[in-house]
């Protein structure tokens, strides 16, 4: 496709996410790190730390984190900065690459 084109529509780089699957990063307007920033706000764990947890097993003055929660706030993140959004299925398969990809994306717009 024409960057050119690309860049009208709002449309960045892809990124590899698992085989067969890429998707299309939207260009980091004013508007969508705004939205990014405050749906992010207070939450202080990478995705590829929340993934799968259930409960904090730590010591007992610290506060019990709701994981699922964190993980769901990820995902409404990565459904807004992906053009494409990302599918529960595709969110299933994405390897252990592609989680990395998903962190470092989400600090681009924070």
């Amino acid at each position: 496709m024409d960057t050119t084109l690309d860049q009208s529509m709002n449309i960045g780089t892809e990124v590899r996410l698992s085989e067969g699957c890429t998707k299309s990063v939207k260009i980091g307007s004013i508007k969508l790190i705004r939205e990014i920033r405050q749906l992010m706000k207070g939450n202080e764990y990478k995705f590829s730390y929340s993934i799968g947890r259930d409960k904090w097993d730590a010591e007992e003055d610290r506060k019990e984190i709701d994981w699922p929660k964190v993980e769901t706030v990820h995902k409404e993140a990565f459904r807004l900065v992906l053009v494409e959004g990302l599918t529960e299925e595709e969110y299933e398969n994405v390897d252990e690459q592609g989680i990395e990809v998903l962190d470092k994306l989400l600090e681009r717009f924070l």
